[in-house]
């Protein structure tokens, strides 16, 4: 008795077969995304000021031949390559901006097997990939019956909360079937769910009437210090899973002067938002003691909050993704996003998010990718992409 193969399973098994061929052909034309890689990886691009990368994301989107190339209103480089049929769309985007700031020396050093320099992997190689997406697909005969609209979106880190990728979907001239968010690393990185984020700054300052004489009396080091015990005393649950970091604290420039004023900046991320809500209460209660108890001024600043979102884990697309990462030998490693994906989910879509190859350093001058799981990274994008545009993800 033969067992009927339907002909989604039958269109996948064809997919997963051609991968071992796509990634010996990625092996041969990865020069393309690494050339691409290198000329925007050093244009310094920190978020609110990618204007000079986003412009050179355009003019490659141009020489490619692609429809609508565009820069909007909120700095965003968009474009697309007609489907077949069109229709209907997939996104693939990626975040332009960089941790790094202008006055970081962005010099990319090329080696046999890695790139090494401030924002490779984070997200240059991200970027290149999703630029050089046209002539990958048409060099392996790959045609598309959707149209693909390619993003590279601004303002997504630290204080640009995602405005760019958020703007770009709530003013999309396009219908989209699903999208996929492209990160350089790590690989096997699996993202469906977004998680609850709370990103703030607190800034305390010493007033200049301020009475040196009192009990406690402390500069802004010394006020900020006291807090970052307070807050690190504060009860986190463990379900649901919740943490607090303390990213940075920036006070005074000298040796011997006792500065008034001070940073400190936070973020916590939970999987429940409610959580958000009380922690966020209990940090705000921390700074109007502070406040009342040594004289000082504070004030609480919240620069990002994204609420939790998620597709489940049995939706076809990431089935498909995972099925794609076992076939090529690659390990899923499910990491909630706080990143684009976000966005994208709480908009309506199904998506994810995907990382390109292994790195080490990240978030440093030597931040490094190496080259060669690269081409199985792209080869698992352009897989999912087929198996999105054959209809192979649909919930």
């Amino acid at each position: 008795m033969m067992l009927e193969t339907s002909s989604k399973e039958f269109d996948f098994g064809n997919l997963l077969n051609d991968l071992p061929t796509q990634i010996e052909k990625l092996g041969e034309i990865r020069k393309l995304v690494l050339t691409d890689a290198v000329l925007l990886g050093e244009i310094p691009a920190p978020t609110f000021n990618e204007s000079d990368r986003i412009r050179l994301t355009v003019d490659r989107f141009r020489e490619n031949g692609l429809e609508d190339p565009e820069i909007d209103e909120h700095g965003n480089a968009s474009a697309v390559l007609p489907g077949s049929e069109g229709g209907s769309s997939i996104l693939v985007m990626a975040h332009a901006d960089s941790v790094f700031d202008a006055n970081t020396q962005h010099v990319l050093n090329v080696g046999p097997d890695s790139i090494t320099g401030p924002g490779i992997a984070d997200n240059a190689i991200g970027l290149a990939t999703v630029v050089a997406l046209p002539k990958l697909l048409k060099m392996l005969d790959i045609t598309l019956k959707d149209d693909l609209i390619l993003l590279a979106n601004t303002k997504s880190l630290g204080k640009g909360n995602l405005e760019g990728a958020r703007y770009f979907l709530e003013t999309k001239q396009r219908p989209i079937r699903s999208g996929i968010c492209v990160e350089g690393a790590t690989q096997g990185r699996l993202s469906y769910s977004g998680l609850g984020t709370l990103r703030g700054e607190i800034r305390l300052e010493v007033p200049s009437n301020y009475d040196w004489n009192r009990f406690g009396s402390s500069g802004a080091v010394g006020h900020l210090t006291r807090m970052v015990n307070q807050l690190l005393e504060i009860p986190l649950p463990k379900e649901p899973k919740t943490k607090m970091v303390l990213g940075g604290l920036t006070c005074g420039t000298t040796y011997n002067k006792t500065p008034r004023r001070g940073v400190l900046r936070f973020e916590i991320t939970s999987e429940a938002d409610e959580v958000l809500d009380e922690l966020k209460q209990k940090v705000d209660d921390l700074c109007q003691q502070c406040a009342l108890e040594n004289g000082t001024l504070v004030n609480l600043e919240i620069v990002a909050r994204r609420p939790n979102c998620s597709i489940p884990f049995t939706h076809p697309l990431v089935k498909a993704t995972r099925s794609i990462m076992n076939e090529i030998g690659i390990t899923p490693q499910v990491i909630p996003s706080t990143g684009d994906l976000n966005v994208l989910i709480e908009a309506g879509y199904s998506g994810v998010t995907l990382g390109l190859t292994e790195a080490e350093n990240l978030g440093e001058i030597n931040e490094t990718i190496f080259l060669d799981p690269l081409q199985a990274g792209i080869a698992q994008l352009l897989t999912l992409l087929q198996a999105i545009d054959q209809g192979l993800c649909e919930s």
